[in-house]
């Protein structure tokens, strides 16, 4: 995915016009052209380079070259591989876009613990797709490869993974809202993975006073190996509404200007005042950057081996589901396991039953107002200041962000076992910094789960205690006509909570804040309450009074409060 985005940002600018003879003069223009977006410095160094090779341009991106460039430094060395891909021009503007390579790369790090490296290498990778300029993207590609395989050393872990045959699909056309609209669908088959934990090495500390150092220190010792096995791994990636062309100028922009960001010795950048309102202008036109953009990876038919036995799933995925910079965005996480299946456990076994079998997590935040912040932020700004953003206006944005925070959302999430089912859904919302909810419990199968802690009391007496409290749960919930029992949990902003509308807990008691106020700068009140004559009583003589007896006896508790 590297790849194509490099050959992206190559392609972008190119016209019919820049690319109807494949010779020499048109490789000088189209790096000239390409220069735009990566500077002329890239080709001056031999990073990037373009030569005609028959009726194609060859593109080559060295990261050998890259790396002679960068400051001299001891904390890592690398081979990140070269690419390189052919392309040439279509009658109607767009461009065939070809390439095959096979990538070998490695990295080491010398880190406080000792070396760390990671090798990779990718087999027959191949690309055929073509890019359309006019929205900054392919309008279709396929990419497929034959293996890839990474291994990783440290000094307390070793890592090794595969992944067999490998095909991505993609596809992209302008959305009717503008921007791009794109879809990109990835299969791997036969994904391997085994993580090696080993012992610390031996440090000189470990030597005791006298004792002759060894020779040869120990080799670590494995602790423990674990293995991971998916018949396929996936990726999902879709868009709307992204604004490529938009972003792929404003970038143009910054490497132009790249050198005008540094500050002088007075604190301005070089950008005159009429480069800083073509900045704004470029900022605002790549907004919203996209209008939905939604991914998944996923796990397929997995095994985990373990020391303790195998782990069993059928799937395991994640999925994020984000808007753009809006007035009202919503952000959306998911984590979903399913069909799992447990070795033998240390655990007793009438608690088995109750080990779930699926597990779906979804949560997130909506209402996010990005939109106002984000352009009220390029409108403020002021490079050639010495904070860019004024202190009232991050002051102002930060007190409206406070009276008008975002939700907190639960999409329907639930955990599954061989007998029930409970799911949830809701949201959580601040006003006034206070948190005020609404969720919506169900459960399946709630009569089983109930049988089962009866049989299980008969091993384990105790159980029995728990078992009331289970009963009183489902008083507290309404059935549903397919058997389900609901409850509607509603926690006010006072601290009280209501189950299904019947009152379960009052109010919190007043004075005692369930947020310390003082950390977004409001200082808390004094230790001491206001009497009725103008006194003050700390609030030792509060406690007190409150335990005082009332008209010389002590004040009973009703016996209803109790109950």
């Amino acid at each position: 995915m590297r790849k194509l985005l490099l050959i992206s940002c190559s392609l972008l600018a190119l016209t019919p016009a820049s690319a109807q003879t494949v010779d020499a003069n048109g490789a000088k223009e189209l790096s000239a052209t390409l220069s735009k977006y990566f500077g002329t410095t890239a080709f001056k160094k031999k990073i990037l380079s373009v030569k005609p090779e028959g009726d194609s341009y060859k593109i080559t991106f060295s990261t050998t070259k890259l790396l002679e460039i960068l400051p001299k430094q001891e904390l890592f060395k690398g081979d990140f591989g070269e690419y390189s891909f052919l392309t040439k021009p279509l009658a109607d503007g767009s461009w065939d876009v070809s390439s095959k390579n096979s990538v070998n790369g490695s990295v080491e790090i010398n880190a406080p613990t000792g070396k760390e490296s990671t090798k990779w290498s990718i087999d027959n990778m191949e690309f055929r797709g073509v890019f359309d300029p006019k929205i900054a993207a392919f309008s279709s590609g396929t990419a497929t490869y034959d293996g890839f395989k990474m291994s990783s050393s440290a000094s307390t872990q070793e890592m090794e993974a595969t992944v067999g045959r490998v095909k991505s699909e993609m596809s992209a056309a302008a959305g009717a809202s503008g921007g791009v609209d794109f879809t990109q669908v990835q299969t791997g088959e036969n994904f391997k993975e085994t993580i090696s934990f080993k012992s610390a090495p031996a440090s000189e500390e470990t030597v005791t006073e006298g004792e002759a150092k060894p020779a040869t220190p120990s080799a670590p010792e494995e602790l423990m190996k674990v293995s991971i096995n998916a018949a396929s791994v996936g990726a999902d990636a879709k868009g709307s509404g992204i604004r490529n062309v938009e972003i792929l100028d404003l970038w143009a922009f910054l490497v132009a200007h790249s050198g005008d960001f540094t500050k002088t010795l007075e604190k301005k950048t070089k950008l005159s005042g009429t480069e800083q309102a073509e900045l704004k202008t470029k900022l605002l036109a790549a907004l919203p950057l996209w209008r939905n953009l939604t991914g998944s990876y996923r796990l397929s038919d997995i095994n985990v081996e373990t020391p303790i036995g195998p782990f069993i799933a059928k799937n395991i995925s994640q999925e994020l589901n984000f808007d753009g910079i809006s007035k009202d965005g919503t952000y959306i996480y998911a984590l979903r396991t399913n069909g799992l299946q447990y070795p033998t456990l240390p655990i007793p076994d009438w608690t088995t039953p109750f080990l779930p079998t699926d597990v779906e997590l979804s949560f997130g935040t909506a209402g996010i107002d990005l939109d106002t912040i984000t352009r009220g932020a390029i409108k403020e700004m002021d490079l050639n200041k010495e904070k860019p953003l004024s202190d009232e206006f991050t002051e102002n944005t930060a007190a409206a962000f406070m009276l008008n925070p975002p939700k907190i959302v639960i999409s329907k999430s639930l955990v599954r076992t061989v007998d029930a089912e409970l799911t949830v859904e809701g949201e959580v919302t601040f006003a006034t910094l206070k948190p005020q909810s609404r969720t919506t419990w169900e459960m399946a199968g709630f009569d089983k789960l109930v049988d089962r802690l009866n049989k299980a009391s008969e091993e384990e007496p105790e159980i029995k205690n728990y078992i009331v409290f289970v009963k009183l749960a489902k008083d507290f919930g309404n059935e549903l006509p397919d058997g389900r029992i609901q409850w509607i949990v509603d926690q006010k902003s006072d601290g009280s909570i209501q189950v299904n509308g019947n009152a379960v807990k009052g109010p919190d008691a007043a004075g005692k804040p369930l947020f310390d106020s003082s950390i977004f700068g409001v200082a808390p009140d004094d230790d001491t309450t206001a009497t009725d004559d103008g006194a003050a009583a700390s609030d030792d003589d509060a406690l007190d009074s409150e335990d005082a007896p009332v008209g010389g006896e002590q004040q009973k508790v009703a016996p209803d409060a109790a109950q």
